[in-house]
């Protein structure tokens, strides 16, 4: 039975709740490898947003839904998706996490001002890997 992306959320959501820090199937010739990063073990999460609160404000996390190397620009240019300080929509491409000779949008879970970019350039991402903190606008928050 193939492994599809169903079954790889729910084994990561249980290894998040868990604080499990990885797993390994092998079957029948599929291979599977889960590895979560050690900051997010605990957090109870959607995969995209989660909320932070903060003593002044609530952020909204951009999260990897793939593991792989992260990319804050696009490989045939220079200028990064987003920066700090600037306006974003919610699906707006905020990074790409490169997996093998594919390359995954993250993508922002909400309009609002981008805080930081919190993974590092060509870092190894996991699923759920926090990427990018938003500060939703007013209408959106």
């Amino acid at each position: 039975m193939p492994i599809d992306m169903t079954h790889i959320e729910r084994l990561a959501k249980l290894l998040e709740t868990s604080g499990v820090t990885s797993i390994e199937i092998d079957d029948e010739g599929q291979s599977l490898k889960l590895v979560m990063e050690t900051s997010a073990i605990g957090m109870t999460s959607s995969v995209r947003a989660d909320a932070i609160s903060s003593s002044e404000e609530t952020l909204v996390i951009a999260k990897a839904d793939v593991a792989g190397h992260f990319l804050a620009t696009h490989p045939w240019r220079a200028k990064p998706f987003a920066e700090p300080g600037q306006q974003i929509e919610a699906g707006a491409i905020v990074g790409l996490v490169k997996i093998g000779l594919l390359y995954a949008p993250v993508l922002s879970p909400a309009a609002g001002i981008l805080d930081a970019i919190t993974a590092e350039a060509g870092a190894m991402v996991g699923y759920g890997t926090p990427i990018a903190s938003i500060r939703p606008t007013a209408e959106t928050a």
